[in-house]
């Protein structure tokens, strides 16, 4: 982490578009991928940035990619709404814009009815959290605002969305 943390602030001192590489993502752990992948969209760099059940994939503007796997663990992009939201199955952190920015949320995730998360969050600039779940299983998923809730089915299949936007909050 530390070695990603001092990549970026050499990247963002001397222009972070003109230092990219894949170089910066070898042997990075899912985390700093995650991290890279957001400080890319803020820094405004050209960078195309995903997710799927597997991998993060790493686009550059020179053309060169680059992948980091998430080994035993799922990673799903939030977005809870109240008015708009868009379609999605796989989460682009480059390009992905929700409509509920830097608020916070208290999230809740069950299995079987058993409490396996709860946490507050609070959505970034591009208005999603991240959830960190083990893979191949079905939660329920609830997320709060002071009266307004969203509840809703979460997988982590090797087919299953990275990126969930279907959450309307409603008052309850």
């Amino acid at each position: 982490m530390r070695r990603i943390l001092a990549f970026l602030g050499v990247a963002l001192a001397l222009g972070l578009a003109q230092t990219l590489s894949p170089e910066a993502l070898r042997g990075a752990s899912p985390e700093e991928a995650l991290l890279l992948a957001k400080r890319f969209r803020e820094a405004g760099a050209q960078v195309i940035s995903y997710v799927t059940p597997e991998a993060f994939f790493f686009e550059f503007p020179d053309g060169r990619k680059a992948q980091v796997a998430l080994g035993d663990r799922f990673l799903v992009a939030v977005a809870p709404y109240r008015q708009r939201t868009h379609p999605c199955q796989v989460h682009y952190f480059s390009s992905c814009t929700a409509e509920l920015r830097e608020e916070t949320f208290a999230v809740r995730v069950l299995e079987e009815g058993k409490e396996v998360l709860k946490a507050q969050v609070r959505t970034g600039k591009d208005g999603f959290f991240e959830l960190w779940l083990p893979r191949n299983r079905r939660y329920t998923l609830e997320v709060r605002q002071g009266d307004w809730v969203a509840q809703g089915a979460l997988t982590t299949f090797a087919q299953s969305p990275t990126c969930l936007t279907e959450l309307r909050l409603s008052r309850r």
